[in-house]
């Protein structure tokens, strides 16, 4: 793996965090956006989330060169104790191990919390995110046909799921983020 230094999330990463995740509106299918986001937008969102749902980056030689976050999987209470996740890196990163040990780290912290499952929404095609997917865990559990229109053709999107932690009884509610208050 690249040397990285993977850190939880502060406010000044969002603006080249919204220049990552911009790259993949602007030249993919993979995100289903079509207008770039502002860094406002992702401050807001870093705000409202990140002392319940872990915001990881990974930094190499002092660039962000990816991000890592959990954020609610549903609104219904019963859905309490699943999370989304998604995983962005910059151009130049992949295929470098920073996916995977963003995501490790995060399904770390997410499974101290006390979340039970993990989902992820993969736009097809994207071999190389099939790819991580599996090979951390996930199961794929079903695709969505023609869910959204972009670059001229109609795509699905898969969903996985990873399991946390096994069948316990009746949870817990989940509590923050672990060493968050240490890290701020």
């Amino acid at each position: 793996m690249t040397e990285a230094t993977i850190r939880f999330a502060t406010a000044d990463d969002l603006p080249a965090v919204c220049a990552i995740v911009n790259h993949y509106i602007a030249t993919t299918a993979t995100n289903f956006r079509t207008v770039p986001q502002q860094p406002e937008e992702w401050h807001e969102q870093w705000e409202r989330g990140h002392r319940t749902h872990p915001w990881l980056v990974a930094e190499v030689s002092g660039e962000i060169a990816g991000i890592s976050h959990a954020f609610p999987w549903k609104q219904r209470a019963a859905y309490d104790w699943t999370v989304e996740c998604a995983v962005y890196l910059a151009p130049g990163h992949h295929g470098r191990g920073l996916g995977t040990a963003l995501y490790r780290r995060l399904f770390t912290l997410l499974a101290e919390q006390g979340f039970h499952s993990v989902i992820a929404g993969v736009a097809r095609p994207n071999p190389g995110s099939e790819a991580l997917h599996r090979s951390l865990g996930f199961r794929h559990v079903g695709t969505f046909r023609e869910t959204g229109y972009k670059m001229g053709a109609w795509r699905d999107v898969d969903y996985w799921q990873r399991m946390l932690r096994e069948d316990s009884g009746t949870p817990a509610p989940t509590g923050p983020v672990p060493g968050l208050q240490d890290a701020v």
